[in-house]
């Protein structure tokens, strides 16, 4: 299966762009990784050689990002205990591409993926971009209760205004169907079509993409040739 996640270069783009704090290293096994904090959950992005994301969960994060998918509908909790049958497991949904979050309790332990700190006992894999996005989304989240939680004094809350979504005339305006592109990751193509807030694009040996405009777009990975 062709790998359509992003590069470890594009994934700390993304999470600057969050404004989420990270520490950005390699462990013993070379993997490339974001830690949120000096003892926060790690986020693994090896998307060179796998088709996946894993995120080496704390106790709040697991619980937090839980109960998001679960209120999108894309939390699978896997309950095996067998280390070959949990990874059987995984790489199934890895081999489709699935838009199913899977939620291992305490998967660091049962399946060592690596000796990550005792305070980051479970594990959360996905595989798709759109997964990483919601992800970050959440720990956003958690990060700003966190900030809440440490002001004693009354603050005026700031609403921050949304950013209108874009629509897919104004999509053609920035990436015309027909125009030469240049991706940061995949090189150069040619747009197909615009539809529904997605860029279908052509690279070279005929290799079609489906990315995200907003995204392209705030992070300019999209570029016109």
């Amino acid at each position: 299966m062709d790998n359509q996640l992003y590069s470890y270069e594009e994934v700390c783009e993304l999470i600057e762009h969050k404004d989420l704090k990270i520490l950005k290293k390699r462990d013993e096994d070379l993997n490339k990784i974001c830690q949120f904090g000096e003892r926060g959950s790690i986020l693994n992005v090896n998307t060179l050689l796998y088709n996946r994301y894993q995120f080496h969960a704390t106790e709040k994060d697991f619980n937090a990002i839980k109960r998001m998918a679960e209120s999108e509908n894309l939390a699978i909790v896997l309950r095996e205990t067998d280390k070959d049958e949990i990874e059987d497991l995984v790489s199934g949904y890895e081999e489709v591409g699935s838009k199913a979050i899977l939620f291992i309790k305490n998967g660091n332990r049962l399946i060592q993926l690596n000796e990550t700190e005792k305070n980051l006992p479970h594990e959360i894999i996905f595989f798709t971009n759109e997964n990483l996005n919601l992800i970050l989304d959440c720990l956003c989240e958690i990060d700003k209760s966190k900030t809440k939680q440490k002001v004693a004094a009354p603050v005026v809350k700031v609403t921050k205004v949304a950013e209108p979504e874009l629509t897919d005339e104004e999509i053609r305006e920035i990436y015309p169907e027909g125009c030469a592109v240049t991706h940061t990751k995949y090189g150069h193509g040619i747009v197909k079509s615009v539809s529904t807030g997605r860029i279908t694009v052509e690279f070279d040996n005929s290799v079609e993409k489906i990315l995200g405009a907003k995204i392209c777009i705030k992070n300019k990975l999209l570029t016109v040739a």
